[in-house]
């Protein structure tokens, strides 16, 4: 696409006080974004108010169309519409597409399976523990993480994406070149880093807005092809996700809680309300094999992933697990004095998702290997 039509479309999206509605009308109206930047006032009158029309007026005098774009650029800030080739053929889908969407680093793959992780902000370390035991083994398997990189589940998911080496995209509330939470800068970075990208449908240099958010949950979930909520409250923002991933007739799947933990009653009510019940990463990973229907995933795939994840246990605490108890602590220590350079957090989500897998069993506090039977 020529670049001229680029910046009246990096123009018009710029607009104050026009939304993807108005801009809707105004290109029926008009049939081009430039055929709208050359119209008069009295033209504009078919679509936009008094005050609107004085608005762009005013904004588009002192709007360097060409100069603007080429700021964009050199930012490394892409910026895509309905119209072009990249923009993602799932947000094509929802009932109203965004106009425009901006990405540093890359998109979301077509190609490739994609789970929204999402949760509470207040999280546990359960929950902790969780989100990266699942977003670490669905990205190991090819699958992207779609999150919201707010603090809590969503960004401890992308997190664990990161560190398993697969790739994950972070959708803001706020504009691409704005780090939301501040304290995420470090995910944020690295995100980009590791081939995963940073997107929004809101103008670079736009500041979180409370309103924004709910935009921002539409696309978490309109860019997935599941969503995954691991701790919620009974009342939260991670309902407005789980609603719009509904109403695009996404599937939902929950992380069962304890029925005394408050940040487990919102996963709780999703499964009694008929919520996918997600018990392990590798139940997840088929679910979504199924659900794309997409061939790259082939049996033989599926078998040297298996194996490779069979070796990396047995390379990992697996290894040091024993049918008599040990503590996480005491594992730990074993571990390093092998040499191995790991953390107890780590210990801790390997542990977990040993136990998920039926590898291993906790007792008091303790973690032992089951036997073949799972006992």
């Amino acid at each position: 696409m020529k670049e001229q039509e680029k910046a009246y479309q990096f123009w018009i999206h710029n607009l104050p006080g026009i939304g993807d509605r108005t801009i809707e009308k105004l290109l029926l109206a008009f049939g081009s974004e430039k055929a709208v930047y050359e119209a008069r006032g009295k033209e504009l009158s078919k679509v936009l108010d008094e005050d609107k029309k004085n608005a762009v007026k005013d904004f588009t005098d002192n709007w360097d169309l060409q100069g603007e774009y080429e700021k964009l650029l050199e930012r490394k800030i892409r910026f895509l519409t309905c119209k072009d080739r990249e923009y993602p053929s799932r947000l094509q889908k929802l009932k109203h597409p965004p106009y425009g969407i901006y990405c540093i680093g890359n998109l979301p793959g077509e190609e490739n399976p994609a789970a929204a992780v999402i949760g509470a902000r207040e999280c546990s370390e359960y929950g902790r523990f969780i989100a990266r035991a699942f977003a670490g083994r669905l990205a190991e398997a090819g699958i992207a993480i779609i999150s919201g990189m707010a603090r809590g589940i969503d960004g401890i998911a992308q997190q664990g994406a990161v560190d398993a080496g697969g790739a994950t995209y972070a959708v803001l509330g706020c504009g691409v070149d704005i780090c939301y939470p501040a304290a995420n800068i470090k995910l944020y970075e690295e995100i980009i880093a590791t081939g995963g990208g940073i997107l929004s449908v809101f103008v670079p240099g736009m500041e979180p807005q409370k309103r924004n958010f709910p935009e921002r949950n539409r696309i978490v979930a309109g860019l997935s092809d599941i969503l995954l909520v691991v701790e919620a409250r009974q009342k939260s923002g991670t309902w407005i996700t789980v609603d719009m991933a509904l109403e695009q007739g996404k599937n939902v799947y929950a992380v069962p809680g304890r029925l005394t933990d408050r940040l487990s009653d919102g996963c709780n009510l999703l499964i009694r309300q008929g919520a996918g019940i997600a018990l392990s990463p590798e139940d997840l990973v088929r679910e979504v094999e199924i659900l794309t229907n997409r061939q790259g995933m082939s049996r033989k795939e599926n078998e040297k992933r298996t194996k490779q994840q069979n070796a990396k246990n047995e390379e990992g605490i697996y290894k040091f697990l024993d049918f008599s108890p040990r503590t996480a602590d005491e594992l730990l220590k074993q571990m390093r004095e092998t040499g191995k350079d790991v953390e107890l957090s780590e210990v801790l989500s390997e542990l977990i998702l040993l136990c998920m897998e039926g590898k291993a069993r906790q007792e008091a506090g303790c973690y032992v290997k089951t036997g073949l039977n799972g006992k």
